[in-house]
């Protein structure tokens, strides 16, 4: 390309971004592009695109997904994105990392239209660049900008700050400085011990005053003596952050968590993300002897470069959901050879249902009456994995060759009323006591055995023995030492069952000819049939239950943790510490402080719990997913919301 041509062609790509390029520069552009793509450029023309001096690798940050992409520029002007050949997320399979740039520099990987997208972003004149700095009332929209060196010794330092603001004069502003009080890790993690360990007295009054003595000279630490489970003033500051992918939340969470010692670090996410993130963590809770407790925050997705049927329901991998570029290119050449199987609900008609065996229209917002009817028909003709589901504990699951195991077969206390409470323990029906447990840290703490019914008698669970296995009835409908109890999938199917066929299929819009040809199909791919749910089921204030219930229909098919079933992504482990990976960044960190009191967004909290509720009566928890709800097992739908899904619980 000439240093004329190239003039001509960099005016072209500024207009473009502004928005006015000439017809005629832009027939230039793209049938140079054409010709470069064809292999058919003239005597003399360069396609400088395609040299690797010209091509920056790095990761597109137009979504939460993070697909590798080669920007390609010309004189330091980006003018075209792709997908990475080096990344798994956008070339299947993809190109080695050992390959030389020279060689990957002319082969382009798939990237989706909002990557492509990414020049609009980067060239975005809205784009902020600068640090803005409020030059006036709240609200007014009055700005100034300062410079970066002027922003930190603000942000460090604190101080009149806004003198220059009416009504502003006088008013001081902590800085980082002040906030970070607590700095000695062995004093936080003492303070911390004795602060949550209020949440358990019971007089949390003297408690309070008990704790107040003990620490007396290191009170002027904390945001409130009278209440210690606000923690230190640490937790003032709050770091709170969007999408960061490619280890800068690895980075932020290591600074302000472990450096700074703040409570507070909360990610951004969305609804229908939040449903499908608490419903895994719910489903991965371990028993610790008294409840629950642990869960990992992930979310499960179907793996469609190994099922052979999918029933995709508000997961429109074609249009778009999470990483499009990854999963559709692992499961298109094997729909167009008849590998896998795709039945598609929705209400619109997407271009993954225009390529799917099967599509069924739902009606709007009625996905889990198709999810409980599909359950009613999987259970009430027991197609569902008996052998899988009768584990009881791990060592059950490891017998039979299963990853998992759940608590199908755990009895559960069943009120007056008929609602479903919490776990049976065995030593309230006399079959075995409680015992003292030392944990892994050294601590003594009570365990109760659960219970199962084997043979017609209740038998002692722990679910986590690796030693002893346990396996129990699934369909347990009985009084026990005087107890009334049901097991987990009674429960289930019970809520299954509470409405004919015939009216969940009126609910949900689709014929129940068709509801039981899909619960069909998934029994008959078994642990290779997948129920892949994401943003139309999830993007509502009821979405945690629509997952529970699809998650649900998975674990019928025992289908988590295999192959062709449910799994949890893995990736690229940004702090280290994976084979073949130089450094553990999360083991070097040795100051690390010890974070401990409420965040502002009420994590993992409860009423009774909090000295701020202290003497008063024990109320609702305050987020509906805390520790008491998962304790009872099988959480009852929300108020207001039409459909009695119960859930099935993976332990892994």
């Amino acid at each position: 390309m000439s240093e004329c041509s190239r003039r001509d062609f960099l005016k072209g790509s500024g207009a473009l971004l502004g928005g006015t390029l000439l017809a005629s520069q832009l027939e230039w552009a793209t049938g140079l592009l054409a010709r470069a793509e064809a292999g058919v450029l003239g005597d003399g023309e360069s396609y400088e695109l395609s040299q690797a001096r010209n091509i920056l690798y790095t990761t597109c940050l137009q979504c939460n997904t993070g697909c590798g992409i080669k920007v390609k520029l010309i004189d330091g002007l980006a003018v075209k994105i792709d997908g990475s050949p080096y990344s798994p997320f956008t070339m299947f399979p993809n190109v080695p990392m050992a390959t030389s740039p020279a060689e990957t520099a002319k082969v382009d990987a798939a990237i989706c239209p909002k990557g492509h997208a990414g020049i609009q972003t980067a060239y975005d004149p809205y784009r902020i660049r600068k640090v803005l700095k409020r030059a006036g009332r709240r609200g007014e929209g009055k700005w100034e900008t300062i410079a970066f060196d002027q922003a930190v010794a603000e942000i460090v330092e604190g101080g009149k700050l806004f003198a220059h603001v009416s009504g502003e004069e006088n008013r001081h502003v902590e800085g980082l400085r002040a906030l970070w009080a607590l700095r000695d890790a062995k004093l936080a993690k003492a303070m911390g011990d004795d602060a949550r360990a209020i949440a358990k007295a019971g007089d949390k009054r003297q408690a309070v005053a008990d704790f107040k003595k003990k620490h007396a000279g290191n009170l002027h630490l904390l945001i409130d003596p009278d209440h210690p489970d606000l923690g230190p003033k640490n937790n003032q500051l709050v770091f709170q952050w969007g999408r960061m992918k490619g280890g800068r939340n690895e980075f932020g969470a290591r600074f302000f968590a472990e450096g700074f010692g703040t409570a507070n670090t909360h990610g951004h996410t969305t609804v229908c993300q939040g449903s499908l993130y608490f419903t895994c963590k719910a489903m991965t809770h371990q028993y610790d002897g008294e409840g629950f407790s642990g869960g990992q925050n992930f979310y499960w997705q179907g793996d469609v470069e190994n099922a052979t049927y999918a029933l995709f329901v508000g997961a429109n991998l074609f249009d778009a959901n999470y990483g499009p570029p990854n999963r559709s290119a692992r499961m298109t050449q094997r729909m167009a050879d008849g590998k896998l199987k795709v039945t598609v609900v929705d209400p619109r008609f997407s271009k993954l249902a225009s390529k799917a065996n099967r599509y069924l229209p739902v009606v709007p917002g009625e996905d889990a009456a198709l999810f409980m009817a599909i359950a009613h028909t999987l259970i009430s003709e027991r197609l569902f994995d008996e052998k899988y589901l009768a584990c009881a504990n791990k060592a059950a699951a490891k017998a039979i060759g299963e990853p998992t195991w759940s608590n199908s077969a755990l009895l559960v206390r069943i009120g007056e009323d008929g609602v479903p409470g919490k776990f049976l323990r065995a030593s309230e029906i006399g079959i075995k006591a409680a015992q003292i447990r030392t944990d892994k840290d050294g601590k003594e703490r009570a365990y109760d055995y659960l219970v199962a019914m084997k043979d017609g008698e209740p038998i002692a669970v722990d679910p986590n023995d690796e030693t002893v296995a346990a396996t129990g009835e699934l369909l347990v409908d009985a009084v026990v030492r005087g107890v009334r109890v049901k097991s987990g999938l009674q429960i289930v199917a019970d809520a299954a069952a509470s409405k004919p066929m015939a009216d969940w299929a009126r609910l949900c819009g689709i014929p129940v000819s068709d509801i039981e040809g899909i619960a069909g199909e998934l029994a008959r791919h078994g642990k290779k049939a997948v129920v892949d749910v994401h943003r139309g089921v999830a993007q509502h204030t009821n979405g945690f239950y629509n997952v529970t219930a699809a998650m649900t229909i998975n674990m019928l098919l025992g289908n988590f943790d295999h192959a062709g079933g449910m799994i949890a992504a893995s990736t690229y482990g940004y702090m280290g510490g994976k084979p073949g990976q130089p450094a553990n960044l999360a083991a070097g960190n040795p100051g690390r402080l010890p974070r401990f009191g409420i965040s502002v967004i009420r994590h993992d909290i409860r009423y009774e719990d909090s000295t701020l509720f202290a003497g008063y009566p024990a109320k609702r928890n305050w987020w509906p997913l805390s520790s008491d709800v998962y304790e009872e097992t099988l959480p009852s739908i929300g108020d207001g919301y039409p459909y009695p899904v119960k859930a099935l619980f993976s332990y892994m």
